[in-house]
């Protein structure tokens, strides 16, 4: 019985510098020296299976059953140099076996997201979904100053804040480092919206400026301890958080 097996997502854009016969062999040669550790011996005799999707985050995982290991790893790693493949595998092997990550591990997969997020940056603008009118983004912009002056005084000459043009029902914005810019939901524009709710949106947005991701232990921290904390000194944290989960704003988000 087969006990390998290969897969692409079926969103797959086939443009891969690495066989795929070669990636199950890398795969079967990475989780041989992984079943040598003492807890790596549940691995053997396990049935495995590799799947590349081209996921927007980067992401990879890995899931173990009783009889099989599934791994999902981001497609961009197989057009990649074959280093790269690795460390994500056994990165991954990592994780799944509870060891700490060697650092030289971090730094490959570090230089990895940082060399894809650059050859993402020219080819992502021009399909970002922005309201472009000065006019219309001249408020976001004030807020975005007059929270700066209030909380940190940063250099904000090159950080960009837009409208979306369409509305959004999971996230009322988000902040792209790539293109140094904030973008928030247009549904905040609506005149039912208190203004100290959309300065709070701001100000988290503004807060990821100030508190960039960073990787640890194998994982990309977004909202850390220090940005937690930060976060409640807004003057208006709680009414701003209380508003979101009214009735009145589930029925704005739904409509």
């Amino acid at each position: 019985m087969e006990t390998r097996n290969f897969m692409f997502s079926k969103f797959q854009n086939r443009t891969e510098k690495i066989e795929p016969t070669f990636v199950l062999d890398i795969l079967e040669k990475r989780i041989f020296e992984f079943c040598k550790l003492p807890n790596g011996k549940f691995l053997k005799g396990k049935k495995f299976e590799i799947k590349f999707y081209p996921y927007s985050n980067l992401g990879s995982s890995i899931r173990v059953s009783s009889e099989k290991l599934e791994f999902k790893i981001h497609s961009s790693y197989l057009s990649s140099e074959l280093e790269n493949l690795e460390a994500v595998i056994d990165l991954l092997l990592f994780k799944l076996l509870k060891y700490p990550i060697p650092d030289q591990l971090e730094e490959t997969i570090r230089k990895f997201y940082e060399n894809y997020t650059d050859q993402k940056i020219s080819s992502d603008r021009n399909r970002k979904r922005v309201q472009l009118s000065s006019s219309q983004n001249k408020k976001l912009r004030d807020i975005l100053e007059k929270l700066n002056d209030s909380y940190w005084k940063i250099d904000l000459s090159n950080l960009e804040i837009f409208w979306g043009k369409y509305r959004s029902t999971t996230r009322l914005g988000h902040y792209d480092p790539t293109h140094n810019m904030i973008v928030i939901n247009p549904i905040l524009s609506a005149q039912s919206v208190p203004d100290f709710v959309l300065e709070y949106i701001v100000f988290h947005e503004l807060l990821h400026v100030y508190f960039p991701v960073v990787r640890k232990k194998g994982r990309n921290i977004i909202h850390g301890k220090e940005f937690k904390e930060l976060e409640k000194k807004f003057l208006h944290y709680r009414q701003a958080n209380f508003w979101l989960k009214s009735k009145h704003f589930r029925k704005m988000i739904l409509h």
